[in-house]
Formats: C-alpha cells, structure tokens, sequence
C-alpha cells in the first residue's frame, strides 16, 4: 500500500496599515514577554536492564497460552510493574471469536498516576505463536519469542522503571497484551491480536482516553530498521514522525528510517478501532526479506541469539525522550 505524506506549508502575511503623517502617533501596546522555552528532560535508559527482562522472559520457556511458561510470566509481570508503577494488575476474561472458539485472556497492566486525565499508552505482547510455522525444519513447535514478544516487554519494564525515577505528572498506562500471535496466517484479520481486542472493549465500554499510544513489536533484533508503517501514520502522524525525529536526533538514524512501512495488522490497530486512541506502532521492517520482517521471524531461531542491546537501547531511550519532553 502507497503511503501519500502530504506537507503544508504555512505562508504568513504581514499587513502594512498606513496613516497621515500629521497624526500624532499613539501608544504602542506593550509587548507580551515571551515565555522561556520549556527546558529539556533528560532521560536514560538502561539497554543491560532491558536486556535481563527479555532473557527472564525466555527463560520461562515459550509463553504459549494455556501453558505454566504462560502462566509463570503473567506473574513475573506483573510484579515487576507493580515494583516500579502505582498499581499493577492481571486483567482476565475471556473473548468469543466469529468461529465461536473461547479465549481466556490475561492482560497485564501498569498504571502510573491512575486519577491524572491526561493519559498515555504504552502497549506490547507477550505471547509466543504455537509453532514456527515459518521454519524450514521444526514447523510443529513454538519458538523462544525472544524478539518477537519478549522484546517489546523488555523495553517498557526498563521504561516503567525509568519512569519510577522520573515521577511524571500524567496519567501512564502500560499493557502487556496476552494472544497477539496465535492467528491463523492468510486467515481473518481478526484472529490476531484478540488480546487487545478484548482490551479495547473494555476500555471503550470505560470511556478510556489517551492523548497517543505506541506499541513495540520485534523491537530486539541486531541492527532492525522501523519505517513509517501506514496505520500508525493515519492513526497519528504528528507522534510518528516526532517518535522518528527524536531517534535520529539522539544518533539512532540507521535504525529509524524515513520510508513507507506498509500496513500492519498488529495491536495498535484494534486498539484505535475500538477505543479511538491514536496508537502507532514500532514494528521490524526488514529491507534484506521478502516479507519484510526479520529472518528469524516464526522460526526456532528468534531466541537470545537474536537479540542487540544497542537495538533495545535505541527504541527505548527514544519513546522514554519522546513522552517525557513531548506529553509530560
């Protein structure tokens, strides 16, 4: 899909009023003092930390859902939001799918400053496929998820502990999304991401409202690219391209690219569809496939191996910048 960037630009015109050169000249109002630019916050973030989170995750073993793998991450979750946010919590509940299949759900949630108006959502899952249907030899079991799941995870534990440091004064939200990847490949639109779904409906049913959101997803991988994916770009373009701009300004270039990503069926867009939150999505890119995503992508190969502390340093410190000079 084409993605049209469209750019205004502004052309601002004086207008000149003349009067008779023997009126006397009146008074000229008093100029407004121009209030200081707001001062920079400066943020860190800690890729070695970020690490050990996606490395706990694997070592749990595949988070397929139904299994003790699952089960023991969804604790370990949520006591490391609890460790660093106001509250924490297991969002459960099940959700029926156009072919009536029943889903038990377990949501993840951290909440900074729960009474604050102004909101912001941070979101990524952590489920594993079932099996590696993408691998040229073992099809029939699942991966280690350590890019594609734990990644993202990793990322916003270390941005919920930043943010511990930090005390910001709006409202956060940080969602850990249970069966983003169990969907059926070539299939419904709809049989991906039904734990968002199911988070959305609750949510929408709440009235919840956030100024933006981003999702992370593959976000580990050694030297990943992220482009302009086209929902996100739709769904809000200001964040995407302050998100980009930010990236590159704090030296990651080479990994936030300035070119068209396509259209992703992903988390962030059931999120917007239902909820009216205008999410974008950070997503591997990969310009070497065929595809476009990473090779070890739905392969026994997305394991530790695959993982790059610089990749995760560079995401995380950017969407941290981003909400904390952009949204606080």
């Amino acid at each position: 899909m084409r993605v049209k960037h469209l750019f205004i630009a502004g052309l601002f015109i004086a207008g000149l009023s003349f009067s008779g050169c023997k009126d006397k000249p009146t008074d000229k109002p008093k100029d407004k003092p121009t209030p200081p630019p707001k001062k920079e916050v400066t943020v860190s973030f800690d890729a070695d930390s970020a690490y050990s989170f996606v490395q706990a995750q694997v070592d749990f073993g595949p988070r397929v859902p139904g299994t003790q793998a699952h089960a023991n991450c969804v604790a370990w979750m949520e006591s490391k939001l609890a460790e660093y946010c106001d509250t924490a919590f297991v969002m459960t509940g099940t959700h029926t799918d156009y072919s009536q299949r029943v889903f038990h759900i377990s949501n993840v949630m951290g909440v900074f400053n729960p009474d604050a108006t102004k909101r912001f959502l941070f979101g990524a899952h952590y489920d594993t496929r079932p099996q590696s249907d993408e691998d040229p030899e073992i099809t029939d079991k699942p991966a280690d998820g350590a890019n594609d799941g734990a990644s993202g995870v990793g990322v916003l534990i270390e941005v919920a502990r930043q943010l511990a440091e930090l005390n910001p004064t709006i409202g956060i939200d940080i969602v850990f999304f249970d069966y983003e990847d169990a969907g059926e490949t070539g299939g419904r639109m709809d049989t991906w991401c039904i734990g968002s779904q199911h988070w959305a409906d609750i949510k929408a049913n709440e009235g919840y409202i956030a100024d933006g959101g981003i999702l992370l997803d593959m976000v580990g991988a050694e030297d990943a690219t992220f482009a302009l994916e086209a929902y996100s770009i739709s769904h809000n373009q200001n964040l995407m391209l302050n998100v980009w701009a930010t990236g590159q300004k704090l030296g990651y270039g080479k990994y936030f690219l300035n070119i068209p990503g396509g259209v992703i069926t992903d988390d962030h867009l059931f999120v917007q569809k239902r909820t009216g939150v205008p999410m974008i999505d950070i997503i591997h890119y990969d310009l070497s496939t065929s595809n476009n995503f990473p090779d070890h992508w739905h392969k026994q190969s997305d394991n530790m191996d695959a993982i790059d502390k610089n990749t995760l340093q560079a995401v995380g410190h950017t969407v941290l910048h981003v909400l904390m000079n952009s949204y606080n």
